[in-house]
C-alpha cells in the first residue's frame, strides 16, 4: 500500500509541477490541453463518426479532470475546484472543436487518391 502512495505522491507531484509552468503567462498545461485534445479528435475523427469522437473526447476530458480533483488535494482537506479546473476544461473542448475542424478541413485521402497523384 505504501508503494502505491509513493507512486501517486509521484504523480501528484509532477502534475504540480507543469501546473506551476508558464510560457508568457499562460499556464503550459493548457497547451497541452488544447493540442491533445485536438490530436485525439483528429485522429478517431478517422475511425469513428462525428457523434461519437465529441462523446469520446468528452468522456476523456471528464475523467481527466475528474481525477486532477482527487489527485491534487489531500484526503485531509478536500477543497472545491478552483477556476483551473474550468480553464482546462474549455481548453480541452477549444482542442476538440479544432480537431473536428482539421478532420474537416483535412479529410483521410483513399489509396487510390495518393497514386494518382504520384504518378501526375
Amino acid at each position: 500500500m505504501e508503494r502505491v502512495l509513493d507512486v501517486l505522491r509521484e504523480i501528484r507531484g509532477g502534475m504540480e509541477y507543469f501546473s506551476r509552468m508558464r510560457v508568457l503567462g499562460v499556464p503550459v498545461d493548457w497547451f497541452f490541453h488544447l493540442v491533445f485534445a485536438a490530436a485525439i479528435a483528429w485522429g478517431a475523427s478517422r475511425l469513428l463518426p462525428r457523434r461519437r469522437v465529441v462523446m469520446l473526447a468528452v468522456a476523456l476530458i471528464a475523467g481527466k479532470e475528474l481525477f486532477d480533483v482527487f489527485a491534487k488535494t489531500r484526503v485531509e482537506y478536500i477543497r472545491a475546484p478552483g477556476a483551473d479546473l474550468a480553464l482546462d476544461v474549455t481548453a480541452g473542448l477549444a482542442g476538440l472543436a479544432l480537431g473536428c475542424w482539421l478532420a474537416r478541413r483535412f479529410p483521410p485521402r483513399r489509396r487510390g487518391e495518393r497514386d494518382r497523384e504520384a504518378a501526375s
